[in-house]
């Protein structure tokens, strides 16, 4: 009987010390599911902050079941085990998208992680002893001592890194890729070839910028984008100005929105006096030779030309709207073309447009107008707070001609969308690396069309980290079944549709997102919208461009309700419109 009940003791003191901290890691995760670090190793670090608080728990419940099985070897009744696993769930907001860290959330993370080192530490040399003095393996006293060393290194380690933050000299700003990827680069699990390939860029090696160009196509690398932005910022101010002539250099999502712009115009520059030179090479040789396949290579030519001079028209600076900036092109097979209206870098707001069937470089001057009329409106009511709007023709869209029969291709079929989706998650990497530290910016993408599709497959890339609103026009389906598998809250996923639009009646791609059941919010978008319907969604003076205006915006409780002949749509949520300076951090 003594041994009973010594055992049943030693039972309870090991359960009231497993009550007391089995939850001692559960703030830091909750701190790190609500964002307070992101990008640059804060994945890798969660990674490992999940598995030793599992661990702790584990240990523990180890330990309990140990103590337990001595009661009942002992002749005692089983304790009833207590369940010392939690579930770490967050009330947080959406996602804000260009902050590397929030400083004061890393201060209650790292003041948590010190903490736990310090209880965990004692504990496991008590719960190890309560072991050993009945002959048990004192193991599990001994991974809590290991859990509470980790848990003081990575704290230290961390402060260590917040504190050369804040330290930052005053009047100047730190990067938030900066923050993330370089003062906080502990845990990252940054790719050897491409830390080998910025290595080699450095040296002016343009292969390189060829590969991190392939490995940005990819979009597998959520932080390839900030790992640019953080080495750009190493080099000394020579380096980049030689860097900056290099072909390709302004492609690289990461860079500066300055910087990319400058690249980009002078690879504009030597590419039309490149391609002048061999026209004029081509010209004499189809003079002399009576060859008919000549002409095509001339042909080609002369089109790439064209486009170049299309560019150079459409960057002339609009009476009333800050100058563009050039942050990709591509005159080659389909082209691409990314402008921005206003600097993504340092805006309040920055609103993306992915546009869809028969869009492409040859066709951008509609899309750049869109742009325009979106920062026109959007600018017209945001106060003081600024406005970037960007025109992403960065994809191969479906166009109508021969090509639509091919799966790859068509419209009908979502594989052009996937492939463009990888590049949509790598581009908005970039603007959330390259912004300036900002706790209040946000980031709004609107889809059309197959662009809408194109939105959707990017955003479950991303979840929670594409933008803070969606907003989708005229859409056939956007690859999921339920506004919350976008990885936003529904209340930030805006659909319009025009009663008569027949690609948003189709519902082809997941479930048609003007259905109530999909659980997004419908804004409306006019009559005058109804009479002509796909493509007039951004006419001047719009009920349509109003909306998207305030949704910009965050003024969500000045949105109308959706008019009564949209099919049961899903009441608007005026508790959404934010008191925008009383954003959460992230």
């Amino acid at each position: 009987m003594a041994d009973h009940t010594a055992a049943l003791e030693a039972y309870g003191r090991a359960a009231a010390l497993a009550a007391e901290h089995h939850t001692h890691l559960d703030t830091a995760m909750r701190l790190m599911r609500t964002h307070a670090w992101v990008g640059g190793g804060a994945p890798a670090f969660t990674a490992a902050l999940a598995r030793h608080r599992a661990g702790l728990q584990s240990s523990l419940t180890v330990a309990l079941t140990t103590l337990a099985h001595l009661v009942v070897r002992q002749g005692g009744a089983a304790p009833a085990l207590p369940l010392l696993t939690t579930s770490v769930t967050t009330m947080s907001a959406t996602l804000g998208t260009f902050q590397g860290i929030d400083p004061l959330a890393m201060s209650a993370l790292i003041s948590a992680l010190e903490h736990a080192g310090q209880t965990l530490s004692a504990a496991g040399t008590r719960l190890a002893a309560e072991l050993s003095a009945h002959g048990l393996p004192a193991e599990p006293g001994h991974s809590l001592g290991r859990i509470a060393d980790w848990s003081t290194t990575h704290g230290a380690d961390l402060r260590r890194r917040l504190t050369r933050i804040q330290q930052t000299v005053p009047g100047t700003s730190l990067p938030a890729g900066l923050a993330a990827h370089d003062l906080f680069a502990a845990h990252a699990t940054d790719p050897a070839a491409a830390q080998a390939l910025l290595a080699r860029l450095a040296g002016g090696d343009g292969d390189a910028v060829t590969r991190l160009l392939d490995l940005q196509d990819q979009g597998g690398d959520p932080g390839l984008a900030a790992r640019v932005h953080a080495w750009w910022h190493t080099l000394t101010q020579g380096s980049r100005e030689e860097l900056i002539r290099l072909p390709g250099l302004g492609l690289l999502n990461g860079l500066p929105a300055s910087v990319r712009d400058r690249s980009n115009r002078l690879g504009l520059a030597s590419q039309k006096t490149a391609l002048k030179r061999r026209l004029d090479a081509a010209a004499a040789e189809l003079d002399r030779l009576d060859d008919p396949t000549l002409f095509g290579g001339w042909e080609r030519l002369a089109n790439q030309l064209r486009r170049i001079e299309n560019i150079e028209r459409e960057l002339q600076p609009v009476a009333g709207h800050p100058p563009p900036l050039l942050l990709a092109f591509d005159v080659n097979g389909q082209g691409r073309l990314i402008v921005s209206w206003g600097d993504p870098d340092t805006a309040d707001t920055t609103v993306t447009s992915v546009s869809g069937l028969t869009s492409g470089l040859d066709a951008a001057p509609g899309d750049l107008q869109r742009s325009r009329a979106l920062w026109q409106q959007a600018t017209a009511t945001s106060g003081s707070r600024s406005i970037a709007a960007v025109t992403w023709l960065g994809y191969d869209a479906p166009q109508i001609d021969p090509g639509i029969f091919d799966p790859a291709k068509s419209v009908a079929f979502g594989h052009a969308a996937a492939k463009g989706a990888t590049a949509l998650a790598s581009f908005a990497d970039g603007l959330r690396a390259a912004h300036e530290p900002s706790s209040t910016a946000r980031a709004v993408i609107v889809g059309h069309s197959y662009g809408s599709l194109t939105t959707g497959k990017a955003a479950t890339l991303r979840p929670g980290r594409l933008a803070d609103d969606l907003i989708f026009v005229g859409s056939p389906g956007v690859g999921v079944d339920h506004a919350r598998e976008l990885g936003v809250a529904p209340g930030h996923v805006w659909v319009g549709e025009a009663g008569n639009d027949p690609v948003a009646a189709l519902g082809r791609f997941g479930a048609d997102p003007g259905n109530a059941s999909f659980g997004a919010q419908h804004f409306p978008v006019g009559r005058d919208v109804y009479t002509r319907a796909h493509s007039s969604y951004w006419d001047p003076a719009s009920v349509s461009l109003a909306n998207m205006g305030r949704i910009i915006n965050g003024q969500y409780d000045k949105v109308a309700a959706p008019e009564s002949h949209n099919a049961q749509p899903q009441p608007l949520m005026p508790e959404l419109a934010p008191d925008l300076a009383l954003r959460p951090q992230r």
